[in-house]
């Protein structure tokens, strides 16, 4: 809406102008890689909340979630690719739902002044409408990036990406078949911008995974290894789209409602550079 601004209610509306800077002749003597890329060379970090094994509470209505096979080989790749990419990594294994949010609050609360890059992996089973599952319930993924917004304010700025490999619904995919033929300028940022969220797969639809770990991560991490070099990170996210979308198929013959299907990863973003790792 360009001229309004409402909350989604029809009793509140505000008219609003905005204004536009003009940059001066010495803000516009910065290079290209300034303006258009986000400075890597800081402190990066990678937060791995891996799930494996869940309990049987209340919250699952006394039925024990499944145990995530394949979930340590997706753990075992983050680690390797980004280590390699000079990222600081942390693994938190079968977090219960305080220790989750007890370890965001503390990450968020550090002094990030000289950090680049913050990422944070969540490998769990998930639901609808943002549910995550935590080993002993579920919490909402929101609930999280908001922890990240009002935390310090070093990350201001600065990319936050969120890597979410987890259902986001029960249906599954059967698929359609396809024929081919350095300014010293002071800005105010909004409090969301520069995040990235990439999930596994769009809402209401399950997301796969077998032994050898999960569409999305294993193939994020070919990507990243593939092209870090010479491709930013929403190219590098546009690839993993299309080799998920195109290449990844399941193989359940023994169970047939989850035989033969199709998964699309999704990514949300409001990066304001570009990101080269």
């Amino acid at each position: 809406m360009d001229e309004t601004v409402t909350d989604g209610s029809p009793y509140i509306e505000a008219n609003i102008h905005s204004e536009t800077f003009i940059p001066t002749e010495e803000s516009r003597i910065i290079t290209d890689e300034n303006i258009m890329y986000y400075d890597m060379s800081g402190d990066k970090y990678l937060v791995i909340f891996n799930h494996f094994k869940y309990e049987k509470t209340r919250y699952f209505n006394y039925k024990k979630p499944s145990d995530r096979n394949g979930t340590e080989k997706d753990v075992e790749r983050l680690k390797k690719v980004f280590g390699n990419l000079g990222f600081k990594i942390t693994t938190h294994d079968d977090f219960s739902h305080g220790e989750i949010f007890d370890a965001v609050v503390e990450f968020s609360k550090l002094n990030h002044k000289a950090t680049s890059c913050v990422c944070f992996a969540f490998l769990t089973h998930g639901d609808k409408c943002g549910d995550l599952y935590a080993r002993d319930r579920t919490y909402q993924f929101r609930d999280v990036t908001m922890m990240i917004e009002s935390g310090d304010a070093g990350l201001v700025g600065k990319p936050k990406l969120f890597f979410v490999q987890a259902c986001r619904g029960r249906l599954v995919d059967d698929g359609r078949r396809l024929e081919m033929d350095g300014s010293e300028a002071t800005f105010v940022i909004p409090t969301h911008a520069d995040f990235l969220v990439l999930y596994s797969t769009v809402e209401d639809y399950v997301s796969f995974r077998d032994r050898d770990g999960s569409f999305m991560i294993q193939e994020l991490c070919n990507v990243i290894e593939e092209y870090q070099k010479s491709w930013d990170l929403l190219h590098m996210i546009t690839l993993l789209h299309r080799r998920v979308a195109y290449n990844k198929i399941t193989f359940a013959p023994s169970h047939l409602a989850i035989h033969d299907k199709k998964q699309m990863p999704e990514t949300r973003y409001s990066l304001t550079k570009l990101l080269k790792f």
